[in-house]
């Protein structure tokens, strides 16, 4: 099958020239493949399951469904990306309680009318 060349309206034209002038569409045939032969695979019908077997069926569908349901509650650590910095592993500084703030405060006042001199 050959490409084939329709106008603006949809007509099925000629290509003239080797150009597509504006509003043209082109469509080109391809062929999909799946990677092996449906025939050999496929087995028309259903499978019967042994009741042990739908013990174990029905067991690992209700795990699964807990599974997702309570992820939400145990949040996984996010891994880092490749060449990020690791976290910082050394102590915050530890902040001024409002008791300390005054005495702070009153020191800075009395180095910064001091400064002039040095």
């Amino acid at each position: 099958m050959k490409s084939e060349v329709f106008d603006k309206h949809g007509n099925r034209v000629s290509l003239e020239g080797g150009t597509l002038k504006d509003g043209m569409t082109l469509r080109v045939p391809h062929m999909i493949m799946d990677s092996a032969p449906t025939l050999q695979f496929h087995q028309p019908g259903s499978v019967p399951l042994a009741d042990s077997e739908r013990h174990v069926r029905e067991a690992a569908y209700q795990d699964r469904k807990r599974s997702l349901s309570d992820r939400w509650r145990a949040l996984a650590p996010a891994e880092p990306l490749a060449g990020a910095r690791p976290p910082q592993t050394t102590p915050a500084a530890a902040v001024a309680t409002p008791s300390d703030a005054g005495d702070r405060y009153t020191a800075r006042c009395a180095a910064l009318e001091l400064a002039w001199r040095s």
